[in-house]
């Protein structure tokens, strides 16, 4: 199986660090992504719901001129904690015809398993040559290591080149889970972590056990954070340097 390239980043030899941006019409998040060790940017464009496709368009194109890292497209479900049901992000033909006309201006898209216009989204981006990382979002637990199994397996069963699994984890068996379920990852590129209150202490065991990518934001006051807990991700570089587990 070739190896799964997002732009010029090889994904599954070593953790990639992802800058979560939500606030994606402030262009200047772009360099502080790029300063604080980002190898990758996700656009949370769910954060932009209230405004017209094709100034969402143009602000996806200004961001490709603006910055030379790889950008992924995220438009969030408000089922797996998108920000908005209104707008695009509500109206699953206006989602899909979005991500479509994104595909000449990102290098991947990142789609949930539970979102019905995936099989037609990972086909279209199949065809571009854009990889789809294909997400799971669990906000109260973390299920079995049977489930975890089963769900990264659907994940690449159902069109991703990527499966990215990221749950809540309420006890230390929770993150052993995790770590188990990258412990015996596949061959294919899978990123595992929590989010909550033990966001940064799981993203630096599972940088550990070799998580394909890990998201951080940018500064505390920068913007909205993208999920509950997420660190920061210049100090989630600076933990990974300081553990000497890169």
């Amino acid at each position: 199986m070739p190896p799964v390239r997002i732009g010029r980043v090889r994904i599954g030899d070593s953790p990639r660090l992802v800058a979560a941006v939500t606030a994606p019409r402030r262009t200047v998040h772009l360099a502080e992504a790029k300063a604080a060790g980002a190898d990758l940017v996700e656009l949370r464009l769910d954060y932009l719901a209230r405004l017209p496709e094709e100034r969402v368009l143009a602000c996806v194109r200004q961001c490709a001129r603006a910055t030379s890292l790889p950008l992924i497209a995220t438009i969030r479900s408000p089922r797996e904690g998108g920000v908005s049901r209104e707008g695009f992000a509500g109206d699953e033909k206006r989602r899909e015809a979005l991500f479509l006309s994104l595909l000449p201006y990102v290098q991947a898209l990142d789609l949930e398993l539970s979102s019905s216009i995936l099989p037609s989204v990972a086909s279209a981006a199949r065809k571009a040559g854009v990889p789809v990382i294909v997400s799971y979002h669990h906000f109260h637990s973390t299920p079995s290591l049977g489930r975890l199994r089963a769900l990264a397996q659907l994940c690449k069963a159902k069109g991703g080149d990527i499966a990215k699994i990221v749950t809540v984890t309420t006890s230390p068996i929770e993150m052993i889970r995790l770590l188990s379920l990258l412990h015996e990852r596949p061959t294919e590129p899978l990123a595992a972590f929590a989010m909550g209150k033990h966001a940064l202490l799981s993203r630096l065991m599972a940088y550990f056990f070799r998580s394909c990518l890990l998201y951080g934001s940018l500064s505390p006051n920068a913007e909205t954070p993208a999920a509950p807990g997420i660190p920061v991700l210049a100090d989630l570089r600076d933990s990974v340097r300081k553990f000497r587990l890169a």
